[in-house]
C-alpha cells in the first residue's frame, strides 16, 4: 500500500520566497470589496464608552467611581470582542470559529500567528487584562489608562490589516530574464468565499512581454491552504501582509527576516 505524504505548504511557500523574492519586483496590486457585519456597535463606539466612563470619574470624583473604572473595562472587553469578530467575519471565518467553540485565545492566536501583534505585545496586553478580569480586584487608574491604549492601539492595527486587504488582496510579481526572454510571475491571494482559501501561483512566460496566464505561459506551481489547515493558513496570510507593506512600510530585508 501506498501511503500519502502530506506536502508542507509552509515550507514550500518560504523556501521559494527566501531563494527567489530579492528577484522579483511588484507587476501589480488587486483589492476586493469586503463585506463588513450589521453589527449595531462597533469597536470605536466601545472605546467612546470607556473614554466617557474614564472622563466621568476624573470629573465627578465620589465615593462609587469604581463603578466608572469596572464599567471602563468592560467596554474595552466589548471592544476587543466586538474587533476581533468583525475582522473575522470580513475574512469570512467568524462560522468557523464559532462552529468550533473557540474564544478569545485562539482568536489572539490566529492573528498572532498571521503577523498581526508579536508577542511582546500580546503578552503584555494579557498581563493587564488578567490582572483586572481575573483576579475581582478593584483597578487602578493608572492600570486603566494603560489597558485604554493598549486597547485603542489593538483596534487600530485590525483596522490597517481589513484597510490592506481592501486595496490589495492579490498581488502579482515578476522577474525578467532578458538574456532568455522569459518573464516568472509569482501571484498571492486572499478568496473571500464563503469557505475562504489563499492561494499562491508560480508561472512561466516564454516570450517576455507576454501578460501572465496567456498562451504563452506555463504554470509551475499552484498551492491553496483552507482554515483546515491550522498551520497553513495564517501564515499565508502573514506573507500576504507582508508583501502588502512592501516599498511602503518595510524593505525586503524586513520582509525576509519575517518570512
Amino acid at each position: 500500500m501506498y501511503k500519502t505524504v502530506k506536502i508542507d505548504k509552509k515550507a514550500l511557500l518560504r523556501n521559494f520566497l527566501l531563494n527567489n523574492f530579492s528577484k522579483f519586483r511588484y507587476e501589480q496590486l488587486t483589492g476586493s470589496p469586503l463585506e463588513f457585519p450589521e453589527y449595531d456597535l462597533t469597536a470605536r463606539k466601545y472605546l467612546q464608552f470607556a473614554e466617557y466612563e474614564l472622563l466621568e470619574m476624573k470629573n465627578h470624583s465620589n465615593k462609587l467611581e469604581h463603578i466608572h473604572l469596572i464599567n471602563c473595562v468592560s467596554h474595552l472587553k466589548r471592544a476587543i470582542d466586538c474587533q476581533l469578530d468583525t475582522c473575522l467575519y470580513i475574512l469570512k471565518l467568524l462560522k468557523i470559529f464559532k462552529r468550533k467553540n473557540l474564544g478569545l485565545n485562539s482568536k489572539l492566536d490566529f492573528f498572532k500567528q498571521a503577523g498581526v501583534f508579536n508577542s511582546f505585545s500580546l503578552d503584555r496586553f494579557n498581563k493587564v487584562r488578567n490582572k483586572m478580569e481575573h483576579d475581582y480586584q478593584i483597578p487602578k487608574i493608572e492600570d486603566i489608562e494603560a489597558y485604554f491604549d493598549l486597547v485603542s492601539a489593538f483596534v487600530s492595527v485590525l483596522e490597517s490589516m481589513i484597510m490592506s486587504l481592501r486595496i490589495a488582496s492579490e498581488i502579482c510579481l515578476t522577474h525578467e530574464e532578458l538574456e532568455k526572454e522569459t518573464a516568472t510571475f509569482f501571484e498571492i491571494y486572499y478568496d473571500f468565499m464563503d469557505s475562504p482559501e489563499i492561494s499562491y501561483r508560480i508561472s512561466k512566460n516564454e516570450k517576455i512581454y507576454a501578460a501572465p496566464r496567456s498562451k504563452y505561459t506555463r504554470e509551475e506551481a499552484f498551492v491553496t491552504v483552507t482554515p483546515e489547515d491550522r498551520e497553513e493558513f495564517p501564515y499565508f496570510l502573514k506573507v500576504l501582509l507582508l508583501l502588502i507593506r512592501q516599498d511602503s512600510f518595510v524593505n525586503d530585508k524586513y520582509i525576509l527576516q519575517n518570512i
